[in-house]
């Protein structure tokens, strides 16, 4: 009997308790603002579990709150920090057993330099406390951790990044320093354990038609040995970049490209790749989009990430157009249509399948029923499984999935379903997911529940639930 996705039995495990681990109980975790708080955020830890993390204040002065949960989401432990004044939670990485969360000072609004990062192993006693400077004062993201190091992206400017590195056990973070570089983003990174090194993709001009995208290479430490661009193709031009780890220190990267001439000839738009190994790239492969999307000029394209298991890379892009509606306004008698922005209309998510040579060996168009969103971001995932590939997105209250094997042949076709059913119709409830994988073939549902009725009475929850593919 094939294996599904058990689209139903998440149903009924969020509705009925139906699909569990152990015991007639569905795995659920529930916690109340009112009780808990609304700052609540999680960390999964594979088969370690996961950890809650929130602040408590007393006085105004935070406590941070560190609870341990193993699989099963039974409680196993709780760390307690009293944290300086102002200081609040940023980002947490877990990786291969070390947990670090880091929190950092905010002084009327605006964050300041300073910094505390906690290293926690589940399952041990005892907690190691680093305070920190030099820290960057924007939105951290992408944090990773590797052999007791952190890595994380940060804003430098208006339309510039940088990759930040704080050496293991050393208080002071520094960035990445690229000699006589223009201003540049970081469009991806990668950790490469076995060469020691982190490869990292930054787009020069990003913002402009002349962009050039660069790979540098730095030592664990931040350390930049080797700067190179990538081939350039002549006719057409780089727009971004997504960097993986393949096998014995080979990097595959992926993105979109573009012919030079025309910004807005999409006809011209479509996929590239390459292999990064030992210094040196392979030939470049390029692959055009096919219909629904190609051939619109109002289209653009949004790469996702490069999702990867012990033999293939699935690369995710998804096509968009902003969409508007026209308000007419009159002014002494004369009319004046003036455009009012809608949101993002999504058409749908263009997947491509590589082997570890990195020749394309499937290539699926997933379609979107509708979506018209504010956020701009990639929606669909993949998961493997040895045998079969999941694709999924939750939006909201809807869940959609489908199965195929690893030839991109459907098994189970693409299915949507509304996960939480309305009780109360006077009152109903309104949800904010998300839908992560944990570990196996296990998954964590995520978000805040709250009633859609006047502030006093909303009582909104923040719920967790483990839910088991099948």
């Amino acid at each position: 009997m094939k294996t599904r996705i058990a689209l139903i039995g998440i149903l009924f495990c969020l509705v009925l308790g139906h699909l569990h681990a152990q015991g007639d109980n569905p795995i659920r975790l529930e916690f109340p603002a009112s009780q808990f708080s609304s700052e609540l955020q999680y960390v999964l830890c594979d088969t370690s579990g996961l950890y809650i993390l929130y602040p408590t204040y007393d006085t105004d002065t935070p406590v941070a709150h560190i609870v341990h949960y193993d699989v099963n989401l039974q409680k196993q432990k709780e760390t307690l920090l009293r944290l300086p004044l102002q200081y609040i939670y940023i980002a947490s990485t877990y990786h291969d057993g070390d947990l670090y969360v880091l929190y950092q000072e905010k002084i009327k609004k605006k964050k300041g330099p300073r910094g505390i990062l906690l290293h926690l192993r589940p399952g041990f006693d005892g907690m190691d406390t680093l305070h920190i400077h030099n820290l960057p004062t924007e939105d951290i993201a992408h944090i990773r951790n590797y052999a007791h190091t952190i890595f994380f992206t940060c804003p430098t400017g208006k339309s510039s990044s940088n990759l930040f590195v704080l050496p293991s056990n050393r208080p002071y973070v520094h960035g990445l320093y690229l000699k006589d570089a223009p201003d540049y983003t970081i469009d991806d990174y990668a950790i490469d354990p076995e060469g020691k090194r982190v490869v990292v993709c930054a787009n020069i001009g990003s913002n402009s038609r002349n962009n050039v995208i660069w790979l540098c290479e730095s030592t664990l430490e931040g350390d930049v040995t080797r700067m190179i661009d990538l081939p350039d193709t002549g006719s057409y031009r780089f727009q971004n970049a997504r960097i993986a780890l393949l096998d014995s220190g080979r990097l595959m990267i992926a993105g979109t490209y573009q012919l030079r001439k025309s910004s807005y000839d999409n006809t011209a738009t479509g996929i590239y790749t390459l292999i990064y190994d030992n210094g040196e790239f392979s030939n470049i492969e390029l692959s055009t989009y096919d219909p629904p999307a190609a051939g619109k000029t109002e289209v653009l394209y949004l790469p996702g990430r490069l999702f990867r298991d012990s033999s293939l890379v699935a690369f995710v892009t998804e096509s968009f157009y902003p969409e508007y509606r026209y308000s007419t306004t009159y002014s002494y008698g004369v009319p004046t249509t003036e455009p009012i922005f809608m949101g993002y209309r999504f058409i749908d998510a263009d997947v491509r399948i590589f082997d570890f040579k990195g020749h394309q060996i499937g290539n699926y168009d997933f379609p979107f029923d509708n979506m018209l969103l504010t956020n701009l971001t990639t929606h669909l995932r993949v998961t493997f499984s040895p045998e079969q590939i999941l694709f999924y997105h939750i939006i909201g209250q809807t869940l959609t999935t489908m199965l195929t094997d690893k030839q991109l042949n459907v098994i189970d076709p693409i299915r949507s379903s509304t996960l939480f059913p309305q009780e109360n119709r006077n009152a109903p409830m309104v949800y904010t997911t998300a839908l992560y994988h944990w570990y196996s073939d296990y998954y964590l549902l995520s978000g805040y529940r709250f009633r859609n009725t006047s502030s006093r009475n909303r009582n909104p929850v923040f719920f967790l639930n483990k839910l088991q593919y099948r």
